[in-house]
């Protein structure tokens, strides 16, 4: 019943933000996604954060981590162990520089916009596409968002559904069970969308 209660709930809040993009757009779900995580966290502004990951494509932000901090990264991640083994075997500093920019805030900070426009990715394991495709989606995922804000409604139709969204209380749940259950709820309703 809970579970029926979520997909409904979902499928209207999905309906609303579809209003303000194109159809088919990459970044209605990952705002979705990130409007329910920012009302479960209630922590800032949820326009400031979105538009915040404008930071992650300054090199400043990785330039300033230590190349151990870099390694660590890596190192602590199996999945990144694995897919990075050859770089971090030959302690290609570098290269692996290159590829923490963009798998840090997805994999480390566990950045729900971010993940949200790399779920595919993720699920796959297929961390040197994110890096290599990061600066490109995320320009245009941040354009898009740019162009739609022009519509004033935008950020109070998302703090809206997030409002809703606590009312259900969802909010109680381990916040890792809620981003995995709120993850798989949405790829389910955009693969339904899809088929039809």
């Amino acid at each position: 019943m809970a579970g029926k209660k979520l997909e409904t709930f979902l499928k209207q809040a999905a309906g609303v933000v579809q209003d303000f993009f194109p159809a088919g757009s990459p970044v209605f779900i990952p705002l979705l996604y990130s409007a329910l995580v920012w009302a479960v966290k209630r922590k800032g502004d949820l326009e400031a954060e979105v538009s915040g990951l404008k930071l992650w494509l300054e090199p400043e932000i990785v330039n300033n981590k230590p190349d151990e901090f870099i390694l660590d990264f890596f190192k602590g991640d199996p999945a990144l162990t694995g897919t990075f083994s050859l770089e971090l075997k030959n302690r290609e500093i570098k290269s692996l520089r290159q590829a923490f920019r963009a798998l840090y805030p997805v994999k480390g900070l566990e950045e729900p916009f971010l993940q949200s426009l790399f779920s595919e990715e993720i699920a796959k394991g297929d961390y040197r596409l994110i890096a290599a495709q990061f600066d490109s989606r995320l320009r245009l995922a941040l354009d898009e968002i740019k162009a739609t804000e022009k519509q004033l409604e935008l950020w109070p139709a998302l703090k809206d559904i997030g409002e809703n969204f606590l009312s259900l209380g969802w909010a109680l749940m381990a916040e890792p069970e809620l981003r995995a259950r709120l993850k798989a709820n949405l790829e389910k309703n955009e693969q339904t969308e899809e088929e039809e």
